[in-house]
């Protein structure tokens, strides 16, 4: 499987969050910037699509940063993809086949199993 940089700054940002303090504490866009060598600009893009799905919260003023949320030992790696990817299947297919093709059976199946598994994990399988 194939997932974009944002995808995975997103995931690392959420794991630094995680050992930070096992999320309680706020922590800046720049400081995660810095430690994940991204752009802030980037970075925040991210985070606020994050803070959209609900799995962070953002404060704003001199004490202000990103901040897990409460409950985000249950949020799935899946969440987390489909929330900076979008709703969309997650292998390319390039042939219009029947519905009776092998191919595409097996790789419908692939993809069901690989979904599966990524909702099963959750941030707290990152630790």
């Amino acid at each position: 499987m194939k997932f974009s940089k944002a995808t995975d700054y997103a995931l690392h940002a959420l794991l630094y969050m995680i050992k930070s303090d096992g999320g309680a504490s706020r922590i800046p866009v720049q400081d995660l910037a810095s430690a994940l060598s991204v752009s802030t600009t980037y970075l925040s893009k991210i985070l606020t699509r994050l803070v959209k799905a609900n799995i962070i919260s953002a404060h704003s003023g001199a004490k202000g940063g990103y901040q897990l949320k409460k409950e985000w030992q249950n949020v799935s790696v899946y969440e987390v993809i489909v929330t900076i990817e979008g709703q969309q299947s997650l292998l390319e297919d390039s042939f219009s086949h029947d519905k009776n093709c092998p191919i595409k059976a097996i790789m419908e199946e692939s993809e069901r199993l690989l979904i599966h598994n990524l909702e099963n994990k959750t941030l707290k399988d990152l630790v």
